[in-house]
């Protein structure tokens, strides 16, 4: 079967690239990073490089890596995972509210095994035929708060109720 492949930038890796880009406008700073230079400029390349990853969805699963290297991040088989949802998670933080849409992918134990952000992807559609193809989605749109430790996997997914506000009449499996 015919390979797809999808292109995107890790914009929390990138935000982090600036920050530490920012002292080197600092004057009293400067002096430091000019002497420095030859070892921070590979390690910010490096750092760029790992910002741009792929995931590519063939039969056997789906796999997450980095573009410019053969450096694979997360690799599932498609036995592994139960189904997938499409997820709004809502950050709350001091400035506001953050809308993240994502998708997650989750195995049988309902944990996420794969996030993949939405706005930061290419050819994303043509990724999500494929996936129809093997997998099974999950009907209702989830919208969740600060899902620190959900969205990376490290505890099990909170689907609504059919008793609770998150469920409309028209969403129900």
């Amino acid at each position: 079967m015919k390979e797809f492949k999808s292109i995107g930038i890790n914009l929390d890796m990138l935000a982090g690239l600036l920050i530490l880009m920012l002292p080197l406008y600092i004057d009293a700073v400067q002096d430091f990073f000019i002497q420095n230079l030859y070892v921070i400029i590979p390690f910010t390349i490096l750092y760029a490089l790992c910002c741009i990853t792929t995931v590519r969805v063939n039969r056997e699963g789906i796999k997450k890596e980095l573009y410019l290297a053969p450096i694979t991040l997360k690799k599932k088989t498609w036995r592994e995972i139960k189904h997938y949802a499409h997820v709004t998670e809502k950050w709350s933080g001091q400035y506001g509210t953050q809308k993240i849409e994502v998708l997650w992918f989750i195995d049988f134990n309902d944990k996420v095994c794969l996030r993949i952000q939405k706005k930061t992807r290419k050819n994303l559609d043509k990724i999500m035929e494929a996936i129809d193809k093997f997998e099974d989605k999950y009907e209702i749109k989830l919208e969740i708060k600060d899902p620190y430790l959900m969205a990376y996997g490290y505890s099990k997914v909170k689907y609504p109720t059919e008793n609770s506000e998150e469920v409309k009449k028209g969403d129900k499996p």
